[in-house]
Formats: C-alpha cells, structure tokens, sequence
C-alpha cells in the first residue's frame, strides 16, 4: 500500500480539508501519516497550504523547499496553490498543484502523481461535506457549513482563495453532525471562512443551522461556533442569542473586528462600526454573563493614524475580550492594501507590543474571575508537548487536568488556579 505523508498549515477548514483528503486518499488504499520525521518514507508527499498572513506563507514555502529535495512526488495543494501557483511552479517545478476546491479529487491525483505525472488543477471539485475522513482528533468533527466571502475586505486574500460564498444545505449539515457523533465525536466545530455569512446564499442563516441541529441531533453534544464578522452577526443577533441558549451550544464568540477606528474599518471596507461590535458582545454578554469572546486585531494598517490605534484600544477596553489575536499588517498579494503605502516596521511593532500588552492584561483578569468554578468539563485535546490532558466547559474555557483521562470523557472539576492558564 502507498503511503501519503500529509502535512498542514492554517485555520480550522484547512484542517477541515487536510482530514477529508486523509479519508479519501485511505479509501483509496494509501497509508496516510503525519509524522515529519517520517516524511523521507513516504511515497507521496502532500502539503496543504495557507496564505492569510506572510508568516504563515513563508513557512510554507520553506516546507516547499524543503519536501522537495526528498526527490519524491509532490502535491502542494491549498490556499497558496490556488492563489500564487507561479510562485510554487518557479520554487518546485515538478511538483503537481491542487487548489482549495479541488481537494476532493485528492486520490485521483495522488495516483497520478505517483506513475510520474504532474498534476494541475485549480478549478472546481467537490461538496466538502459528508465525506470520509481520518480526523486528528478522534471526539472532535470539523464541520465545514459554508466555504469563500462575501465580503470585500481590501486586506484580505480569502476571496481569491476560496471564491465566493456557497453555503451547504441544512440537511446535510445535520447529516454529518449525526454521522460524526454516533461515530463516537462529542464535539463538532462549525467552520467557515465566515460562519456568520451562513445562508446569505440561500435565504437561510446561522441561527437557524443551530437550531435545526439541536432539533434533530439528539443526546450530549457540544457545537462550537467559529469565526463570524459582525456585518453578518448584527442582522441576526436576536435570533442567533436564542439559539444560543440551547445547552448544546458552546458559549463562545469568535467575533473579529479589526480595528477601533470607523475610519480605517472603513478603509478596510470592512462593512460594520466599532459600535456594531460594542452592541452585539454587550447583547451576547447580557444574556449570557460568563461568554467567552474572542476578537481579532489588525495593527498598522497602512492608513491608521496613531488616534486611530488609540481608539482600537480603548475599543478592547470597552469589550473585555478573553482573547485577542493580535497581528501585524502585512500585504497580501492581490490585495487593495497591497497598493497602500505600508507604516515603518518600528510603528508595528510598537502598536503590536503596546495592543498585545493590553490583551494578556484583560485575558489574565478574564480568567481570574473562573477561580473556584465547578462544573463539567469534556475531555477534548492531549497536549503533546506537555503532556496533560485539556478540558472545555460550557463556555469553551479551556481548561488544564491533572492526572490521566480519556478523550470524550466528562469531568466534574474545579478550577484551582486562574493565571494565563485555568487549571483544575
């Protein structure tokens, strides 16, 4: 049997793919590792990319490098092949290239790749759902409800990435949520590229997806919602609060903002306020005191003045977020912003330390308010790396056990220390 190394770089629905990719490259006969130091065993060597931030890119193309001097064929699939396939042509030429919505035809390419031929195909494939999968982590199902934008963001490479909005039907949605738990998966991650935009396509829309799931899906579960711009989350705030009240759901919101200025949410074309933001975690928060929030910060933008920086922090102070992914601007190709005149690096990274700063003062006062908490935690993620297991409650909190468990298993715990970490 072939065996296919798969390696990836990125969000959720990159995951999303790269387990979907394992499933049908495995119902094709392939033996499907993950471990880099096996790599040079492989026969097939699979790398799905990512391109949302110039880090993130550049590590990939060094991997590009890299996998590409084990003299073995090559498939660089993803966000990176899709949007900037010359740079992989001039990089690593006999490797073959698969874009994100051709994923699906991973085998068939595999198999072609393997009698020496290379493959191109950056044009449509397949529905990503309902699909075999081999996941990474056995309780947890990541549930791709919708793929591509609607949005116009100018800083953002996601649109050429991954198209347009489609947004999978109800049914199937909830097909695979009870396909996955009966498999024996506790939690399921709804994911997109934008989970708010959910149904802006087909007269739908994200409260409604949850609360058919919870109809149909019977038993102990959790859904876990993923990133959702407040553009789409103001229309449906009431609705989405109700749905939310389900005991099924996570009690998160992973609700990016960008910036505090209107001005340069403006620029950005970003098509809400730093208002919109306020009123909907103040909603969310009313009804439900203990949220967890998530939120996402851009620093520097090239049109951001230091006033407006100034309002993104006071906008952080406003919402009291227990996290905060702080990034530099870089341009992305293809990009409005990449026209811009970029701000000097000093001035990035001395708004990115000063908004960092802030952030990990407000999530360690965050976290102290869950000392002493008792409740039930689900067993979700081993950490390798340190060795213990991790638990999430009703509100996502992640939450660090001592002693041996069972992935799936559900704990009475106790919160005993609330530093940068929760600990039980």
């Amino acid at each position: 049997m072939p065996i296919a190394y798969l390696e990836t770089f990125g969000c959720s629905a990159n995951q999303s793919d790269s387990e979907i990719m394992a499933g049908l490259l495995s119902r094709a006969g392939f033996v499907v590792i993950s471990d880099e130091n096996a790599a040079k065993n492989a026969d097939l060597l699979i790398l799905n990319t990512c391109t949302v931030k110039a880090p993130t890119e550049q590590r990939a193309l060094f991997r590009i490098a890299e996998l590409s001097k084990l003299r073995k064929p090559l498939i660089v699939a993803g966000c990176l092949a899709q949007t900037q396939p010359d740079r992989i042509r001039s990089l690593a030429p006999k490797a073959s290239i698969v874009g994100t919505h051709a994923v699906t035809n991973i085998a068939k390419f595999a198999i072609r790749a393997l009698e020496g031929e290379r493959v191109e195909e950056l044009g449509e494939g397949g529905k990503k759902i309902c699909l075999p999968k081999i996941r990474r982590n056995p309780v947890v199902d990541i549930v791709q409800i919708n793929e591509g934008c609607s949005g116009h963001c100018t800083f953002c490479g996601t649109k050429a990435a991954r198209g347009d909005l489609f947004s999978y039907p109800i049914e199937e949605i909830v097909r695979e949520v009870s396909a996955a738990k009966a498999a024996g998966c506790k939690e399921f991650w709804l994911t997109s590229q934008d989970c708010g935009a959910y149904g802006l396509d087909n007269e739908k829309n994200l409260a409604r997806l949850l609360k058919e799931i919870t109809a149909k899906v019977a038993g102990k579960y959790f859904l876990r919602v993923g990133m959702a711009n407040p553009t789409y989350v103001k229309t449906c705030a009431g609705e989405l609060i109700e749905a939310f009240k389900h005991p099924n759901v996570f009690k998160f919101l992973h609700i990016p903002v960008q910036s505090g200025s209107d001005k340069v949410l403006a620029d950005m074309k970003r098509g809400h306020s730093a208002d919109d933001v306020i009123n909907i975690v103040a909603k969310f928060r009313k009804a439900f005191p203990e949220i967890q929030i998530w939120t996402d910060i851009i620093v520097g933008y090239p049109t951001e003045t230091e006033e407006d920086f100034r309002l993104s922090l006071e906008l952080i102070e406003e919402i009291q977020p227990d996290y905060v992914n702080v990034s530099r601007f870089g341009a992305r190709p293809g990009t409005a912003a990449a026209q811009l005149k970029p701000l000097k690096t000093e001035v990035l990274k001395d708004r990115s330390r000063r908004m960092s700063a802030l952030c990990r003062t407000i999530a360690l006062e965050r976290n102290k308010k869950w000392l002493g908490w008792r409740g039930e935690v689900l067993v979700d993620e081993f950490n390798h790396e340190k060795q213990n297991f991790v638990g999430r409650n009703f509100a996502y909190k992640s939450i660090v056990l001592r002693g041996k468990h069972q992935l799936g298993e559900i704990l009475e715990i106790k919160i005993k220390n609330a530093g940068q970490v929760l600990v039980a």
